[in-house]
């Protein structure tokens, strides 16, 4: 099975405990899926309350990390620029997201329209996956 990046909006219905993604997740073979730096900032960004946030930064521990690289950094500017160039911006979460997946060789699982754009618009052929 391929490696999975997932994103923000898979992992805010994770923790809401909506069962068709917890019960999709917890059942993959361990080490397949993903998280990367963007992903947790925006999710701890998002968090209420101080237990909230320590049970989360608990759970990464058994998150395998997807560090970013200085080439992913310049890769994101070139499709960033891809895209400027063509009359689109996206967040720059959502750049370096996609690039440490596309660098990955990740299928990214998402709900944020965003990614699509990106791929539709560098035809850089990532798998894109909304498991909703």
């Amino acid at each position: 099975m391929k490696n999975i990046l997932i994103d923000t909006s898979i992992w805010i219905e994770y923790f809401k405990g909506n069962q068709a993604i917890t019960g999709v997740i917890d059942k993959m073979p361990a080490g397949i899926t993903y998280i990367t730096g963007p992903v947790i900032t925006e999710l701890i960004q998002g968090m209420k309350n101080k237990t909230e946030k320590e049970d989360f930064i608990m759970a990464l521990k058994s998150i395998p990390l997807l560090e970013i690289t200085g080439q992913d950094w310049i890769d994101a500017g070139i499709f960033g620029s891809t895209l400027r160039n063509k009359g689109i911006i996206v967040p720059l979460p959502d750049l370096i997201i996609y690039t440490v997946a596309f660098n990955n060789s990740c299928s990214l699982w998402t709900r944020d329209k965003h990614f699509q754009i990106i791929e539709e618009a560098t035809n850089s052929r990532l798998e894109i996956y909304n498991p909703l």
